[in-house]
């Protein structure tokens, strides 16, 4: 996951750090001045591409925003930062540019198909995505489904599951289980793609464990992936399907991109 203030503290250095209500006014003036201001809303992006871009309404999160692609289901986490000539960027968890914003506020979006980017155009207001809340049975079915999808999709036998016991009594935890399920298979579709990453991950992985934890992490124990998620957290509190692809990558030797 992305390290945060760290660019913060560098920047109130090297604006001089004034001393006092006053100085403290200098500084917040030139901050705005400075570097580019990310407006969330409702953007388009050449002919086809729309998204969303909100706010992360959770505390601690102060520096975070959400997007979501339309007609694709994921929503990222995106982490802002400071860039070159007053500008910020947006990076995905795996420490890829999503999003960045030039400091008079031009913005341009980075995705997989448009990795040199396009610019965005802002076009209204947004109201942030939800996780969505599904019963015990439904999360079950997804898990099965997804076992089908990459079955019938990439050609891969695995497993999810999860502690059907735990989510059964907690709405909350499993609304964000069920987003961190659909993120993991997202992942393995993302990493088998690649020809060498599906042949290791076959014959390395047959199931994924959901698990909750106190932070987003993969590991392997025999045969089984571990993923794991933190229930209290929201959205940052599972890792995005690009993030889980990319540190499968560095655990099973086959590079890929964040």
């Amino acid at each position: 996951m992305p390290k945060r203030g760290i660019a913060i503290l560098f920047c109130a250095a090297l604006l001089g750090m004034a001393a006092g209500p006053a100085g403290a006014q200098v500084n917040n003036k030139l901050q705005q001045e400075h570097f580019g201001m990310i407006v969330p809303g409702d953007y388009q992006a050449g002919d086809n591409l729309h998204f969303s871009l909100t706010s992360y309404q959770v505390e601690r999160f102060e520096n975070e925003f959400l997007m979501r692609i339309a007609g694709q289901p994921e929503v990222y986490v995106l982490y802002a930062d400071y860039a070159s000539l007053g500008g910020r960027v947006l990076k995905f968890d795996s420490g890829a540019i999503a999003i960045q914003v030039a400091g008079w506020g031009n913005m341009t979006i980075y995705t997989d198909d448009k990795p040199d980017g396009l610019p965005a155009v802002r076009m209204g207001d947004a109201q942030p995505p939800s996780l969505a809340q599904i019963s015990l049975s439904q999360i079950q079915s997804a898990a099965n489904d997804e076992t089908e999808h990459l079955s019938y999709s990439r050609g891969v036998r695995v497993s999810f599951s999860a502690d059907w016991n735990a989510l059964g009594g907690d709405a909350g935890q499993r609304a964000l289980a069920f987003d961190a399920l659909e993120n993991a298979a997202r992942a393995v579709d993302r990493f088998a793609a690649n020809a060498a990453a599906k042949a290791v991950f076959q014959q390395r992985v047959n199931a994924i464990s959901m698990q909750a934890n106190d932070k987003p992490t993969i590991k392997i124990v025999g045969k089984t992936l571990i993923v794991t998620y933190n229930p209290h957290q929201s959205y940052a509190g599972r890792a995005s399907s690009r993030a889980i692809s990319y540190a499968m990558g560095k655990m099973f030797g086959v590079p890929m991109p964040n």
